[in-house]
């Protein structure tokens, strides 16, 4: 089983996206981090669609649009960075609590526009980034 959080710096292809697939958190590097199942020219061989490794499993393509990846970065050290601010939410161990940073956002702060927003029905969709930005 992979780890929670996992950092993809450079290609990762065939059976070994199936770890980073299964983890929390997923953090890419644009440009040189590339996560498929099988590559372009594969999939040019069967298909005969021309498709580049960046629009088939690029950082910002898993970022932006197939939501595999939780961040993209314009490079190593910036992806450590973010890495190194990621770890600093959690708790060195499973005694301690997590850290608590001050917010401006009040606890007790209520949306109304958030109650019609997710359907009754659990199979509808609905926007997420809406409930994100609070409606």
């Amino acid at each position: 089983m992979g780890s929670p959080i996992e950092a993809i710096l450079g290609p990762c292809a065939g059976g070994a996206v199936y770890s980073p697939a299964i983890t929390d958190f997923i953090f890419m590097v644009e440009a040189t981090s590339h996560m498929f199942i099988t590559g372009p020219e594969v999939i040019r061989a069967v298909t005969h669609e021309e498709v580049s490794k960046e629009e088939l499993g690029g950082a910002h393509t898993h970022a932006t649009r197939s939501g595999v990846a939780h961040r993209a970065f314009t490079d190593e050290a910036a992806c450590l960075a973010g890495l190194r601010e990621l770890l600093g939410f959690l708790p060195q161990n499973n005694r301690e609590d997590p850290p608590r940073l001050p917010t401006q956002d009040p606890p007790d702060r209520v949306l109304a526009a958030l109650d019609g927003l997710i359907p009754a029905e659990a199979h509808r969709p609905y926007d997420m980034k809406t409930v994100i930005a609070g409606a």
